[in-house]
Formats: C-alpha cells, sequence, structure tokens
C-alpha cells in the first residue's frame, strides 16, 4: 500500500463529565449547531466534522476511509494493534479500533446507508440524507 486510506475525520468523541452543562457550553457558548442528542452525549457539526460529547466514555479520533477491511488487513500487516476488529453498526458505520503507540485510541470507519448502500463522507449526511430519509 502506498499512500493512505484515510479520507478525513468525519468524528471526534471527548468525554464530558456533565452532559446538560456540555450540550449548554458548545451549543450557547461555542454557538454549535447540535445535529443528535441522547441521554448521556450529544453531537455537533463543526465545519463538516461531528464533534461528539458524551458521559463514561474514552475521547476517541474517528478517521473515515473507503474500506475498512482493506485498511485493517493493510494497518494489520504493519504491526497496528487492534482493539476491536471491523464490524457493522446498526446505525449505517463499519469500523474498528486501534490504539496507537501512546495509547490514543482512533477508529477506522466508513458510512454506507443501510437502506440503499450510499457511501456517506459524514456522519451528517449518514443521519440526515439517509437514517432520517429512509425512516
Amino acid at each position: 500500500m502506498s499512500g493512505s486510506h484515510i479520507k478525513r475525520i468525519p468524528y471526534i468523541r471527548i468525554a464530558v463529565k456533565d452532559v446538560k452543562r456540555a450540550v449548554g457550553f458548545f451549543q450557547d457558548v461555542l454557538g454549535l449547531e447540535r445535529i443528535s442528542e441522547w441521554p448521556t452525549g450529544a453531537i455537533f457539526d463543526v465545519a463538516g466534522t461531528a464533534l461528539a460529547i458524551e458521559s463514561g466514555v474514552k475521547p476517541n479520533v474517528c478517521l473515515l476511509v473507503h474500506d475498512v477491511d482493506e485498511t485493517y488487513q493493510d494497518l494489520k500487516a504493519k504491526g497496528v494493534e487492534f482493539v476491536s476488529e471491523p464490524k457493522d453498526q446498526p446505525w449505517g458505520v463499519r469500523d474498528a479500533t486501534f490504539a496507537d503507540s501512546d495509547g490514543n485510541i482512533f477508529v477506522i470507519e466508513s458510512f454506507h446507508c443501510k437502506v440503499c448502500g450510499k457511501a456517506c463522507e459524514s456522519y451528517r449526511e449518514l443521519l440526515e440524507e439517509h437514517l432520517r430519509k429512509h425512516r
């Protein structure tokens, strides 16, 4: 493999202690648009990158790739130790998780609509244009 499989960073997740307070900060103080929320977290749009805040999680950075399985095999062959193997998530993401040499958590992922099969370039596109559209 020459070059990188990584297309962009579509999603960053950080840990927060108080979700309600954090939502207020990111939405009201920073002026970010909230695109999703659940009892333990929320997602905000930051210029096309989803910033997730969530309680009780380890922070991670997600890396968008075209093919999770191919990227997984290439990185594994280079000695990358994966925490989880490629798997399909219920919301239409296929992902695998690894840690770098300092223990930072990264997730390689691809977004494919489970209904129409379209590959999406962002979490927001998957969420708004496909998951909600096909309900």
